[in-house]
């Protein structure tokens, strides 16, 4: 995935095997790093929520400032700060702000997904993320097969699958570097996010509000996207995953100390 193109990334999402609604990953190249921006617009499971999740990374892909905002059943607003001169991570809440000392490169829950895709481990091989509040850990599963429709025809590529702990979620990224799949268990059932189209996005193209769109099965075929990876049919199991943050831990947190307007960990 060249991270020099301004692009967007469409995708459909699904849970229990129901339509979800859609999200939109879009990659904006700056002079000091990229900007990602993430929007979803979610109907299941309910409460029915907008969202819109924004990154600021730098060339090397790390975060310095990272907000979250998600509607519905109330609204909830997040904003935060890596300061690596100032050796502080601090995070915003609304009337409420804390930091923590940055000890170690940290991501958010986009630059995490970027991270994990440019990972070369083999099979088996663990890389650590250090998080806000907590760590996940990023663990090679064997590829899995894909199939592509190009020009009407059907051809299998290998994608690389990447298993985020704690929780249960799979990342899915074909040779070409692309989040083709997401997938997280919640509840009982699996919410998946899948790629369906890639769209080159011109100097001061501005995209249009996310909308519910049609399966694209249901699509006539003029509107089908085509090129974009599958998983194939005859797998017997479809692991899935979910583009945001992966579960903190919990366990062993140190008990954090509560000030008015900021709280410092020593």
């Amino acid at each position: 995935m060249d991270i020099a193109l301004a692009q967007s990334l469409r995708y459909s999402l699904k849970y229990a095997g129901h339509p979800a609604g859609e999200q939109r990953l879009t990659l904006e190249p700056r002079r000091d790093g990229l900007r990602l921006t993430l929007e979803a617009s979610v109907e299941l499971p309910l409460p029915k929520t907008r969202q819109r999740w924004e990154s600021e990374v730098d060339r090397e892909g790390l975060p310095h400032r990272y907000r979250e905002r998600v509607e519905g059943g109330g609204a909830r607003v997040m904003e935060v700060e890596f300061s690596r001169e100032d050796g502080l991570v601090t995070v915003s809440l609304g009337k409420d702000d804390f930091a923590t000392p940055y000890l170690a490169q940290m991501h958010d829950p986009l630059s995490l997904i970027l991270a994990v895709g440019r990972l070369k481990l083999e099979v088996g091989e663990v890389e650590k993320f250090a998080l806000v509040g907590g760590r996940a850990y990023a663990e090679r599963l064997p590829d899995q097969s894909v199939e592509v429709v190009s020009s009407g025809e059907s051809i299998e590529q290998s994608v690389r699958v990447y298993r985020l702990r704690p929780g249960l979620s799979l990342l899915y990224f074909d040779k070409e570097g692309y989040p083709v799949r997401l997938t997280q268990k919640v509840g009982e059932h699996v919410f998946e996010a899948e790629l369906v189209q890639v769209q080159r996005l011109e100097a001061g193209q501005r995209l249009q509000p996310l909308e519910r769109r049609l399966e694209p099965a249901q699509r006539p075929s003029s509107q089908r996207d085509s090129g974009r990876p599958r998983i194939g049919a005859r797998e017997s199991t479809k692991p899935r995953v979910v583009s945001g943050e992966p579960p903190k831990e919990r366990q062993g947190e140190t008990p954090s100390r509560r000030r008015r307007r900021r709280r410092r960990y020593n």
